[in-house]
């Protein structure tokens, strides 16, 4: 039998695979690492990265829907994004929560245009690829 996977499932499955704990919080190499893969970094002045993997699909999402799909959907057009995509991102001492975007019909699964990536520490949303 085949059971389907709801979104929430499929992300905590993928931060298990990063190294988060289930329950609770490990610590290793000066990196506290909590459940919902929010992470603190211990030096002189610690620093939080409460963004979870869940609320950064959400935080995707709405940023998708906030500043494209309204008008896209206008012209039966979506774009969206892959939760089992998601991937830990680094760039210049920022760490991101990253996720495949699909942009196509309503109903498609779309085609792949690049990726949305939403900060760990603000929240904040960006894209790159062919829109960004």
């Amino acid at each position: 039998m085949n059971i389907q996977q709801s979104e929430e499932d499929i992300i905590n499955e993928r931060m298990e695979e990063y190294g988060y704990p289930s329950s609770g919080y490990i610590i290793t190499n000066k990196t506290v690492r909590y459940s919902d893969a929010s992470f603190v970094i211990l030096s002189n002045s610690p620093k939080k990265y409460s963004i979870g993997g869940v609320q950064a699909l959400n935080k995707a999402r709405a940023y998708l829907n906030s500043e494209y799909n309204q008008e896209l959907a206008e012209h039966n057009y979506m774009i969206d994004v892959e939760p089992e995509s998601i991937e830990e991102y680094r760039e210049n001492d920022n760490y991101y929560w990253m996720f495949k975007m699909r942009f196509g019909k309503v109903g498609t699964e779309g085609d792949f245009m690049g990726y949305v990536m939403v900060d760990r520490r603000t929240g904040h949303c960006k894209m790159e690829g062919l829109f960004g």
